[in-house]
């Protein structure tokens, strides 16, 4: 018998009355996962479907002991009607946590110490968020702290009640934060919101999903060619102005429906102007951008959108992920122009406008267009 049916024979091992829940994770208006999983106090047993880049499949179980402290968690995941192509299980002990990854014929092995059995980080699978809040919920009558497995280190979120069924999650080093989340009166994770976060998802609990027949359209919409693909591709933009040869690589997120300036992009903040890694300008000979004498090579692009203005960010560091920015890096900040243009633009565009002896680079998104002149020096 192989591990993942092995997994899904295992007898549930209930200590009350199973409860079952429904998520649906959106990007805006776009549906990215949906997810059902049932838990008894012992067993914790779900399927999550996500969409992006490809369909797959993760099906998990967690095992919990006396005083509700986890004793393992296996997730096997693969595309849509195919055998799992990845198997990942958790052993707990009080001080660690023994990971043992096996995808297709490669088996690796870690051992990680960490003290409070933490399940893992993951945002798109949304049980161990629930059942991990309410295990801190239940453990405290003041601000708890909930702690999460990510990489080789426990993350700690601390829980602070702000209202209602409302809840703050703050994590000291504001690396993923911050995050909101609803709860009803036994504990029960209602939402869960990650749009103040890079991935600016938001997970609401729906009375019921047919999560089996909407995996099997996902999985025939993506067969078909239609399916999500990557959030936010990367692309190019190329000029040659004056002799010089320019490349700008960036990564294009959607507006799927949503406001971007000052709601998904925060008036007067640093923003990567792209996704995931940062933007970057490469140039073959020196350049004046916005009257700014910029030296050939690579540089990161940052803006600082602001309804008075914005602001071109030509940074010397580059290679790094976008939220890395370090402002000590900076070559230049230079104005830019703006205007408000009648037809949105979906998809963040990233393009060169003019002639051969001086061009625009010009940032377009939503209904809000900046551009800034650039010229070989």
């Amino acid at each position: 018998m192989n591990t993942l049916l092995f997994i899904l024979s295992l007898a549930p091992l209930t200590a009350q009355r199973p409860d079952t829940a429904f998520f649906i994770t959106r990007l805006g208006k776009d549906t990215l996962a949906v997810e059902r999983f049932t838990f008894g106090g012992r067993v914790l047993d779900g399927v999550s479907v996500l969409r992006t880049p490809n369909v797959v499949v993760r099906r998990y179980r967690a095992v919990f002991g006396a005083g509700g402290r986890a004793e393992s968690l296996t997730v096997a995941a693969g595309p849509a009607g195919r055998p799992a192509r990845q198997v990942t299980i958790y052993r707990y002990t009080d001080d660690s946590v023994v990971v043992e990854i096996q995808r297709d014929t490669v088996r690796r092995r870690e051992a990680v110490a960490v003290h409070g059995r933490p399940l893992p980080f993951a945002p798109d699978i949304l049980g161990p968020w629930e059942t991990s809040l309410a295990s801190a919920l239940a453990a405290s009558v003041g601000d708890p702290q909930m702690s999460l497995l990510a990489d080789a280190a426990a993350i700690r979120y601390e829980l602070h009640r702000a209202g209602g069924d409302t809840l703050d999650l703050r994590i000291a080093n504001r690396d993923y934060g911050p995050l909101v989340a609803r709860v009803d009166a036994a504990g029960r994770l209602q939402s869960l919101d990650f749009r103040a976060t890079t991935d600016k998802y938001l997970a609401e609990r729906s009375n019921g999903l047919d999560v089996d027949s909407m995996t099997a359209v996902f999985a025939a919409r993506e067969q078909a060619g239609a399916g999500m693909g990557a959030l936010s591709p990367r692309d190019t933009a190329r000029a040659t102005v004056g002799g010089a040869h320019i490349l700008i690589d960036y990564g294009r997120p959607l507006r799927r429906g949503r406001t971007i300036f000052g709601n998904v992009v925060p008036w007067d903040t640093v923003w990567r102007t792209g996704a995931n890694q940062a933007t970057q300008l490469i140039t073959d000979r020196d350049l004046v951008i916005g009257g700014t004498a910029v030296p050939a090579g690579t540089y990161s692009l940052f803006t600082v959108p602001s309804p008075k203005g914005w602001q071109l960010i030509i940074n010397k560091q580059h290679g790094q992920w976008g939220t890395d920015y370090d402002s000590k890096q900076d070559l230049a900040r230079i104005p830019m122009r703006i205007r408000e243009v009648a037809t949105s633009t979906e998809q963040l565009t990233i393009a060169t406008r003019g002639g051969a002896s001086g061009s625009d680079v010009v940032i377009a998104w939503d209904r809000v267009e900046a551009a800034v002149e650039v010229k070989a020096r």
